[in-house]
C-alpha cells in the first residue's frame, strides 16, 4: 500500500509538470504568434506606400506588392522600376516610431540607384518623409536603428572601382532632423549654407569668359541640380537623371556627378556640356535668389534660379 501511494504521488507530480509544460509552450507559441500577427500587417503595408521619386515626372510614385513599373518616358516601352528591398528596420527616433527601408530604383538604363528612406508610423497608416541616396550599383548589407540613429552597412565603390564592382565596405550613420534624414559626419558642413541645401536649382544659362554664352534650350525637359543635406547631389540634364557627390566649405564649392542615365536625349541637347561644367564648379555665390556656380581656372559662370521661379 505504500509502495502504490508513492507510485500515484510520483505519477501526479510527472503529470503535473507535463501539463505546466504544455500550458508554457502553448503560451509561448500563441505570444509569438501574436507579435507577428502585430509585426506582419505593419511591415506588410510599406508594400504599398506612396513614395517621392525624381525619376518620375509625377514626383511621386505608389508601390504595388512592394513594386513600381511605368514608362521611363510617355510612350516609351522602356519601363522604370522601384523596388523595396529586404533591409529594413523598425524602431523608435526622436520618441517616433519608424521604418528605415532600401528602394532601389532602375530608370531604364545600367544604372540601379539604392535610396534610404525614412517613413514614419502614424494614425493613418505608413507615410514617407524623406530619402537619401546611398549610390548606384552599392551593396547594401544591414539596416539597423540604434540609440536614436540609423545605421547602414554596405559596400560603396572605392578609388578606382569600376561601377559594377564597389569594394570599399562603410558604415553610414543617420539622424533625424525635422524628419529629414543627416548623415551624422557631415550634419555641420552640410548646414554652412542652408541657402543652397534642399532647393532644386534649374540652369538658365551659362556665361564662358570668351565672351560666349550657353543657354538652356525652351523645348528641353529640364536642366537641374540638388544639393542634399547629407553630401550628396541629384541632377537631370535633359532627358537623363543622375547623381553624384559635393564638398562645401565657405564659398568653396566642389561638383562630382559619378553616374547619370543613358538615354538618348533629342538633338540639340546640351547635357554632356551641362554635367562636364558641373563638374567643373570650384565656387559659389547666391544672389537675388539666383545661384552663381563659378567655373575652375576662371573660365566661366552657370547661373540658376529656384526652380519655381521664372528661368529666363
Amino acid at each position: 500500500m505504500i509502495y502504490y501511494k508513492r507510485s500515484s504521488e510520483s505519477r501526479a507530480r510527472r503529470l503535473t509538470s507535463i501539463s505546466c509544460f504544455l500550458f508554457l509552450a502553448i503560451f509561448a507559441i500563441s505570444t509569438i504568434a501574436s507579435a507577428g500577427d502585430e509585426q506582419g500587417p505593419a511591415a506588410k503595408d510599406l508594400e504599398g506606400i506612396t513614395i517621392h521619386s525624381s525619376w518620375v515626372s509625377s514626383g511621386t510614385v505608389t508601390l504595388r506588392n512592394g513594386e513600381y513599373r511605368g514608362p521611363a518616358a510617355p510612350g516609351s516601352a522602356t519601363e522604370t522600376v522601384v523596388r523595396l528591398t529586404d533591409p529594413r528596420a523598425f524602431g523608435q527616433v526622436n520618441g517616433k516610431n519608424i521604418a528605415a527601408i532600401v528602394l532601389v530604383t532602375n530608370p531604364g538604363g545600367s544604372g540601379m540607384f539604392y535610396d534610404l528612406a525614412l517613413v514614419e508610423m502614424r494614425p493613418r497608416g505608413w507615410v514617407y518623409d524623406d530619402a537619401v541616396l546611398l549610390g548606384d550599383r552599392v551593396k547594401v548589407h544591414t539596416v539597423g536603428i540604434e540609440d536614436n540613429e540609423i545605421i547602414v552597412s554596405m559596400t560603396a565603390h572605392g578609388p578606382g572601382d569600376a561601377m559594377c564592382c564597389p569594394t570599399s565596405e562603410v558604415t553610414r550613420r543617420f539622424t533625424v532632423q525635422a524628419d529629414h534624414l543627416v548623415a551624422k559626419h557631415e550634419a555641420q558642413a552640410g548646414m554652412q549654407d542652408p541657402d543652397i541645401i534642399g532647393t532644386v536649382w534649374q540652369w538658365v544659362r551659362t556665361r564662358y569668359n570668351d565672351c560666349t554664352t550657353m543657354t538652356r534650350p525652351d523645348d528641353a525637359a529640364g536642366y537641374t541640380i540638388q544639393f542634399k543635406s547629407d553630401g550628396t547631389a541629384e541632377v537631370r540634364g535633359d532627358c537623363n537623371r543622375g547623381g553624384g557627390s559635393f564638398t562645401l566649405n565657405s564659398s568653396k564649392l566642389s561638383i562630382t556627378i559619378t553616374n547619370t542615365t543613358m538615354a538618348a536625349c533629342p538633338e540639340g541637347s546640351l547635357e554632356s556640356k551641362f554635367l562636364r561644367d558641373l563638374n567643373r564648379a570650384g565656387g559659389y555665390l547666391i544672389k537675388n535668389d539666383r545661384l552663381f556656380l563659378n567655373l575652375k581656372l576662371d573660365s566661366g559662370t552657370m547661373e540658376f534660379v529656384k526652380s519655381n521661379q521664372n528661368a529666363r
